[in-house]
């Protein structure tokens, strides 16, 4: 999809393959500005989609990933993809990480 700007897939019950299989159908899409997938089950595996879809996907401005059970090494994980992204706003609240997944 070509003018998709804005999904929200948060309560949606999607667990780690689910979650794996919409970002990988989001690598097509070169338009999307905000995507909200608070309150999934992420995995390891899911995580490193995450990470895929920020490194290659340059006009996300907004992520939202509240409530997703997301602990330190996720967000270590996750920080990698933040190195190549143009992110405006993220957002973590409600996550198990420690100060050592913020170091």
């Amino acid at each position: 999809n070509k003018v998709l700007t804005s999904l929200d897939l948060q309560y949606c019950g999607l667990g780690p393959k689910g979650l794996c299989e919409v970002c990988s159908a989001l690598g097509v899409n070169t338009t999307l500005t905000s995507l909200n997938l608070s309150v999934n089950k992420f995995d390891d595996q899911s995580i490193a989609s995450v990470v895929r879809l920020l490194t290659y996907y340059q006009t996300l401005e907004n992520l939202e990933l509240e409530f997703c059970e997301l602990d330190d090494d996720a967000l270590c994980s996750l920080a990698k993809g933040l190195e190549h992204c143009k992110l405006k706003k993220l957002d973590l609240w409600g996550n198990p990480f420690t100060m050592r997944g913020t170091s």
